[in-house]
């Protein structure tokens, strides 16, 4: 039952992740000094938001396979991460830890010049997590279906 429940949510993360492809494949870069209009602005806001949800659906995957692995649930996200790492679904403990304060900048930056630069590192995160994703999908391919 757990198994079938934590298959279910990488299904629903995947779809999380095409979606946020697509706004990564689209993707201009923030021009300062542009007057942009409110439909302009929904490309950036939708960027923004799938890359959040995909972090925290992530995060959340990991926590689920944690119970399943360990049957357990670690008392910090640090924790959890490391022991992602031993089982190769991850190499870089860090990503993540900035990947979640990016999360939290999205929501707190409205000056032109930081919302550049935060369009910027939201789409070279999100090919990683790309990345991390396609291992985790391989990974359960091999030891958990």
């Amino acid at each position: 039952m757990q198994k079938e429940l934590l298959l279910k949510e990488f299904d629903d993360l995947k779809k999380a992740i095409f979606l946020l492809d697509s706004s990564v494949e689209k993707f201009k870069p923030y021009e300062l000094g542009k007057i942009y209009t409110p439909q302009e602005l929904e490309y950036y806001d939708s960027l923004s938001f799938r890359f959040e949800k995909c972090v925290e659906l992530v995060l959340n995957f990991y926590k689920g396979l944690e119970i399943i692995l360990y049957s357990k649930v670690s008392d910090t996200l640090r924790d959890r991460l490391l022991n992602m790492q031993k089982i190769e679904l991850i190499d870089d403990i860090d990503f993540w830890i900035e990947a979640g304060l990016l999360r939290n900048k999205i929501a707190h930056s409205y000056l032109p010049a930081q919302l550049k630069d935060i369009y910027v590192e939201v789409t070279r995160k999100s090919r990683k997590i790309f990345e991390y994703v396609k291992r985790t999908e391989k990974y359960l391919q091999d030891n958990i279906k």
